[in-house]
């Protein structure tokens, strides 16, 4: 096999010639051709590509056959007749084959028939494609004429066998016919033959020369034809070449159509908003040439851009020049060419504190705040505080780097006054990159809203003496930036700067600043919330389903009845494989090749021990006619559904039921994500087709890019739909008879007035998804009814819960699964009852970044329990929550623990969408069931079609000790029920600084009551400082006073909260701290005279504001940690101000530290590995540091105020 790889697949165009039976392999940059591995048996390789599925030409549904010699027959199934004879060979390129988006097989060389036009005829009936058969390394066209003779319905099969060589500089082409089943007195013809040099039949074949037309029997035929080659015109091919803009030649053999178009956004920005953005900014180009070259993501959203290393800046500056020759004229208000005036910056310096004021002060208060959910809301930025501010003398920055300290996906209010000695009449103009209003008096005057370039819009104003309130609100969506406050000169006419001695600003234009870190070190940063999960689900083991060298890019699985594992690539061979063993170690799985030149099968099923594949435009049966497992016959089940050539006109597959398979076809699209216009009547569509007859019945419409379908609830069927336009985001629809799902791209007229079939569940992009697969049902456990789905290019796998109101699903998804070794594209469960993985690559965000090109993989059910949401089901006010585990005894489970938002969709033209109507939700009541296994929260607003979010902001443990795995899930209310309100416990009540019955039993001890300080002391003391008091229900220490500077305070300490020295125990409590606060937890403290502080004895659980103390800065310093000696393992430490819930068990000298549900620190004391990091910290010379089994546990005065509650101890 000829051993070739794509390496470079963005900028070149490749051949892929099929010599003597050899094919090209296309790879990713982390796929290897499988074949390279020529030690390994672990795949068996009898199979050569002798025909391939593909379209070619302009022309769809064609098979090509390689006749040896360079000579390749292509013909056309749909006419089943040649198409085109030439020798030369076939430029496969599509995202399949090379990467690219958008072009499609096309033949190169020496044609000697052209557009065949022949024809079959026969009486009374009609002749169609029925597969093709392999033989003798010969390809034999299988036919199939159909008719009625008296009343009688008859059929005969006619096969083709073509061969050719060539003589001199011609070829002569052999077609060897046998027909059977032909009626008597039933002509058959192929008529319209294209005309040759010379003619020759032998057998039962007559042919008329006069009307180039072959008359065939039954019996065996031939028919040979002897042609000189087609001298093809070239010069408007040549003169269209010499149009195309160089830079265009480079991109079109990049992979820039997966993510971009011309004219219109889709994944990424068109060219045209690229051009508008960048075209005449100083050093855009520079910066512009380097992402292509790098990658990297935050310039236009957060998807990422690939990287093209292989590409030299004088490639990407052609590129370049390309792009920005797209550049337009504005139409604005604005009658200047340079609307940034050509002057430098006027700097702003942006810090986390307030902006000083004093009277007078001529210039503008900035503030910075950070997007609440990506979105620039102006009403959200007036009511939340701001986390940078700064002041300048001018409003002037044109440019990105002008923008301190940088940043992208922000927004900035602008806040100042005009301060006018006289009346003006004049223009205001406001220049920005992206949006920007303009309010003045309080009224918007200047709307620049949206994501655009640096736009100039101008609003003519007449203004009296005095004061006049100015406020901008400017947002930054990412790319390039700018901003500028300009006016027409009084005087000059000409437009200026608005001079520093017009602004001016008043005490009401000054805002507190709040900072906020966004460090990951700093704040809370756990997987599973607010990002993926932490890698494999732990209910799962997880294994290899392929030997090494075998590299599947998956399209489909099933399983034969032998228990071997059937598997289809969506590569450039499309390939169909079988694998043995799959549950053994990777060396002992066998795998071989049983069929291969199928056109990119993404469907595949086993119906009575026969193998189906779902080509892209053709069902087919594989068929093994003599036992050795290598498929003989490709046979037509069904083609009756339109196509075209586009390259996403994709057949997702494929499921079986009662006689019907069942399939989703895919909308064309234009390079970049745009809908192409018109569109093929099939297209979008949910199908079945009957096995027996072929017949084709569509069941639903709407869809958009449906991958794929699969099984689920109830065992019904479910379709993955993908964001694009008409679809704001990615969801999980059930397949109901005559539903539309709400795409208008394939018959925008006809689908005005229909109402859409909503999702069982939506998946916000970014956030739950991206490029959602294949669903399939869960039963394992407790997860009983429910499914699963994978997701390309956010990967992994993510879990649906749902439930029938007013007969329609609706439900929740929650992540579920990441760790795995690709994009997820098909899950399919094994006989054995685990679950195999399939995954895919590709580029233009088809793949999940950082991971591989191809995988399978299986994952095991091991019994092991999980702790997290099992589910979320509606009630009439409000949701009811189950949990897998029951929650640990004594956590107060209350409404600040939940973070509930509710928003929708709202499908346009437009490439995906916004959240819209964004709103939080207050939980009016809140309790929790006696088993402790469920959650009430009753809501108030809740609507119906919209999403409902949930996050638990302040996590709890189980009472099997679990953390959660995940802390949030997206509920999708299509419809409220009716006549089911919450039950709520009216035993439960958040109830501070009490045990209950259970917590009693289990041998608890309360040590603060809330009411009193009880036998807490100072360390080294019977009495205890003023400044700890209790306070509202919890112990609070007040701090330093004002006028002190010491590290403690004065009238404070270090208390002692235990009555005696405890070696063996578990303490649990709550505290929250000031903001930049410093305190801690010490325990073990060995309480004697001559040791001054607890912490010469004793380690410490930090107690810190992170973000904004100092200790925060210095790793082991930070809230969890064991101060000095660990780092915490993940930061689950909630702002100052929020409550944080604390375990600490000391057991025989192993300690654990838990906070807020995590476990964040666990060590074995006085081992050689504890001493080992007690000598490489600031203890190494401390004597008494951390020897005693046991001791005190210590709260400590650091000067800063802090808070504590539900302080409760446990003897172990």
């Amino acid at each position: 096999m000829l051993k070739g790889k794509i390496c470079q697949p963005f900028i070149r165009t490749v051949v892929l010639t099929l010599l003597f039976g050899c094919f090209f392999q296309a790879c990713s940059p982390y796929q290897q051709n499988h074949n390279d591995s020529t030690e390994s048996t672990a795949i068996t390789e009898e199979l050569s590509v002798k025909a391939m599925r593909s379209t070619l030409d302009g022309e769809s549904r064609i098979i090509s056959l390689r006749l040896g010699n360079d000579i390749t027959a292509a013909y056309d199934t749909k006419r089943s007749v040649l198409f085109k004879l030439w020798r030369g060979d076939l430029d496969y390129s599509s995202a399949v084959f090379n990467q690219k988006h958008g072009p499609q097989p096309t033949s190169t060389g020496q044609a000697y028939v052209l557009n065949g036009q022949s024809k079959w005829s026969v009486d009374g009936g009609d002749v169609s494609y029925f597969g093709h058969q392999i033989y003798d390394g010969k390809v034999t066209l299988l036919y199939r004429a159909k008719g009625i003779q008296n009343g009688v319905q008859w059929q005969a099969d006619i096969q083709e066998t073509p061969i050719a060589n060539m003589s001199k500089s011609d070829l002569i082409f052999y077609r060897q016919f046998n027909v059977e089943g032909l009626p008597a007195n039933i002509d058959l013809t192929l008529d319209t033959l294209t005309p040759s040099i010379t003619n020759k039949t032998s057998g039962a074949a007559i042919f008329d020369e006069m009307t180039t037309t072959l008359f065939l029997a039954n019996g065996e035929s031939s028919f040979s034809q002897e042609y000189s080659g087609i001298v093809q015109p070239k010069v408007q091919q040549e003169v269209a070449v010499e149009l195309e803009h160089p830079g265009l030649l480079l991109i079109k053999n990049s992979d820039c159509a997966g993510c971009h178009n011309a004219e219109v956004k889709t994944v990424g920005p068109s060219y045209l908003a690229i051009a508008n953005r960048y075209a005449f900014l100083s050093g855009a180009r520079q910066m512009l040439s380097q992402k292509i070259i790098q990658g990297g993501t935050g310039s236009w959203g957060e998807i990422p851009m690939t990287p093209h290393s292989q590409l030299s800046e004088a490639d990407t500056n052609v590129m370049l020049d390309y792009i920005f020759s797209l550049k337009k004229s504005e139409n604005t208000t604005a009658d200047a060419t340079d609307i940034l005036l050509g002057l430098p910056a006027v700097p702003v310096e942006l810090n986390n504190t307030t902006p000083k004021f004093e009277e007078g002060m001529s210039g503008a208060y900035f503030y910075q705040h950070n997007l609440v959910d990506n979105t620039a809301d102006i009403e959200k930025t007036r009511k939340s505080a701001p986390s940078l501010g700064g002041f300048a003398p001018q409003i002037h920055l044109p440019r990105e780097e002008d923008f301190r300290p940088p940043n992208q996906n922000f927004m900035y209010q602008i806040k100042t006054h005009l301060n006018l000695k006289e009346s003006v009449h004049t223009r205001l103009r406001l220049v920005s990159d992206d949006g920007s209003y303009l309010f003045l008096n309080g009224e918007r005057i200047i709307d620049n809203w949206g994501a655009h370039g640096p736009i100039a819009i101008d609003a003519e104003v007449q203004l009296e003496p005095g004061l006049h309130s100015l406020e901008i609100f400017y947002y930054q969506d990412g790319g390039g930036a700018s901003l500028s406050l300009q006016w027409l000169d009084p005087v000059s006419q000409t437009y200026e700067l608005i001079p520093a001695g017009i602004l001016q600003v008043q005490q009401q234009d000054l805002r507190e600043v709040v900072a906020v870190s966004t460090d990951p070190n700093l704040i809370k940063s756990i997987a599973g919330d607010k990002m993926e999960v932490a890698g494999v689900h732990p209910s799962f083991d997880l294994s290899q389903a392929r030997p090494e060298v075998f590299k599947p890019m998956v399209g489909g699985i099933d399983f034969l009845d032998d228990g071997r594992m059937v598997v289809s690539t969506w590569d450039p061979e499309g390939s169909v494989y079988l694998v043995e063993n799959f549950h053994a170690a990777p060396d002992d799985i066998k795998v071989k090749r049983i069929a291969i030149g199928l056109a990119e099968p993404l469907g595949l099923k086993v119906v009575d021990g026969e193998i189906y594949v779902l080509q892209k435009q053709e069902l087919t049966r594989l068929v093994d006619t003599n036992g050795d497992d290598i498929i003989d016959r490709y046979e037509l089940v069904s083609n009756n559904w339109s196509v075209t050539t586009n390259f996403h006109e994709f057949a997702f597959g494929l499921e079986y039921q009662d006689g019907y398979f069942y399939a989703a076809f895919a909308t064309a699209i234009l390079p970049g994500g745009a809908s192409a216009s018109p569109q093929a009547s099939s297209r979008g569509k949910a199908v079945k087709i009957s096995k027996n007859s072929g017949q084709v019945e569509f069941i639903a419409h709407g869809l958009r890019t449906p991958n794929s379908i699969g099984r689920g609830i109830d065992n019904l069927l479910f379709i993955a739909d993908n964001q694009g336009d008409w679809l704001p985001a990615c969801k999980i629809v059930e397949l109901t008879q005559d539903a539309w799902y709400g795409s208008r791209s394939v018959d925008f007229a006809g689908t005005a007035n229909l109402e859409e079939t909503l999702p069982v569940v939506w998946l916000p992009q970014g956030e739950i998804g991206n490029s959602a697969s294949q669903p399939a049902p869960l039963n394992v456990g407790p997860y009983q009814n429910q499914m699963i789905h994978g997701d390309v290019t956010h990967g992994g796998i993510k879990r649906v819960f749902a439930e029938r109101v007013n007969g329609r699903l609706q439900g929740v998804v929650f992540r579920f699964s990441q760790g795995l070794e690709a994009g997820v594209n098909r899950l399919k469960w094994a006989p054995d009852g685990s679950l195999i993985v399939g995954g895919v690559g590709n580029p233009g965000n088809w793949s999940q970044s950082g991971k591989k090109w191809y995988g399978l993989q299986n994952l095991k059910y091991n019994q092991q329990s999980t702790f997290e949401m099992l589910s979320v089901s509606a009630r009439s006010d409000g949701f009811e929550i189950t949990f897998t585990e029951a929650i640990k005894e004594g956590r107060n489970i209350q409404a600040s623990d939940f973070e509930i938002q509710q928003y929708y969709f709202e499908p346009t033209a437009e490439y995906g969408g916004p959240k819209k109507g964004l709103e939080d939700l207050n939980i009016q009541d809140i309790s929790v069931s006696a088993d402790r296994t469920k959650v009430q929260i009753k809501l108030a607003g809740l609507k119906e079609k919209h999403l409902v979010y949930f996050r638990i902001n302040r996590a709890f443990e189980s009472q099997n000790d679990h953390e959660l795995w995940t802390t949030e899930a997206w509920y999708t209310l299509n419809a409220i029920p009716s006549g089911k309100p919450l039950i709520l416990n009216k035993n439960y009540s958040v109830a501070n600084n009490t045990l209950t019955e259970n917590e009693k039993a289990a041998g608890w001890e309360l040590l603060f009551d809330g009411n009193t300080l009880g036998h807490f002391r100072n360390y080294n003391s019977e009495a205890i400082g003023s400044r700890w008091r209790v306070e509202n229900g919890t112990l609070h220490f007040a701090g330093r006073a004002a006028d002190e500077s010491n590290w403690q305070a004065k009238e404070g300490g270090d208390i002692v909260i235990t009555s005696k020295p405890l070696e063996n125990y578990e303490l649990n409590l709550e505290w929250k701290i000031q903001h930049g606060g410093n305190s801690g937890i010490i325990y073990n403290v060995k309480e004697r005279a001559d040791l001054e502080f607890p912490f010469l004895s004793g380690p410490e659980m930090q107690i810190l504001d992170n973000p904004h103390h100092s200790d925060g800065q210095i790793v082991k310093h930070r809230a969890g940690d064991n101060y000095d000696l660990i780092e915490s393992r993940v930061v689950s430490v909630l702002p100052a101000g929020y409550w944080n819930q604390v375990r600490l068990i000391v057991k025989k000298g192993h300690v654990e530290h838990w906070l807020n549900g995590y476990k964040v620190v666990d060590v074995k004391m006085h081992t050689p590995e504890w001493n080992a990091l007690i000598a490489q910290s600031k203890f190494k010379d401390w004597e008494h540091f951390a020897k005693t089994p046991g001791g005190h546990i210590v709260l400590q005065d650091h000067g800063d105020e802090v808070w504590f509650r539900n302080v409760k101890i446990k003897e172990l």
